[in-house]
């Protein structure tokens, strides 16, 4: 039996984001493209968190964000990067973020109630929660384990459920599209961000390529 962490830790993100870790260009586009997609300009500026924060391209453009992960080799390719990222969860500062977001992670994980209540204590008691998964489709697979290794699929509903479990009042569900970040970069080359940005949009929504987007705050 592979342990949790030890899968992470064995060549998962050099897989599965080989664009971000081998191309600075992409990385600080798709950077600065998160940051836009998920928080509002006054919201940036703010202590952000990211629980499982893989190889930083969630916390890079935000000035006053840290993250962690589970991956000592994500962790790795983060400090490469000069980003603020805790080795251990129980370092991290409790009651001091006024967001904390985990994107594309709570599929993951094998018990996402004790990750959520993990979560809880590093909100101040006025922070927001910001749970993003992916919009995933239902048809017949094969058998054998993928690289990514969701252990859930999530809906709204169940999602709203387990936060309330968890010391959370859910406020909003929203459905976020985007597509195509590494084939667009030649747009935000010659068009700049913000046509990257909408591009990126139009891709996702063409191909219904989308998140779950869950805010809520502390209840």
């Amino acid at each position: 039996m592979i342990k949790h962490g030890q899968y992470y830790d064995s060549g998962y993100h050099g897989a599965r984001h080989p664009e971000l870790i081998g191309d600075d260009t992409y990385f600080d586009a798709r950077a600065e493209l998160q940051a836009r997609f998920y928080f509002s300009a006054d919201e940036r500026r703010k202590r952000i968190f990211e629980y499982g924060c893989g190889i930083g391209q969630g916390i890079a453009a935000l000035p006053n964000a840290a993250g962690w992960d589970i991956s000592a080799e994500a962790r790795s390719a983060c400090r490469k990067r000069d980003l603020n990222v805790y080795e251990s969860l129980e370092d991290v500062p409790q009651a001091d973020w006024d967001i904390v977001f985990c994107r594309h992670v709570l599929e993951h994980v094998e018990r996402p109630i004790d990750a959520l209540a993990s979560m809880r204590e590093l909100l101040k008691p006025t922070g927001d929660l910001l749970i993003i998964v992916p919009k995933e489709e239902h048809f017949c697979l094969k058998v054998a384990p993928d690289l990514d290794q969701h252990l859930h699929c999530w809906n709204f509903r169940a999602l709203n459920n387990l936060l309330f479990r968890a010391g959370f009042a859910p406020r909003t569900n929203e459905y976020r599209y985007a597509l195509g970040w590494h084939k667009f970069l030649p747009i935000h080359k010659y068009f700049g961000p913000d046509a990257y940005y909408h591009t990126t949009t139009v891709g996702g929504l063409l191909r219904r390529n989308g998140e779950l987007v869950v805010r809520a705050g502390v209840a």
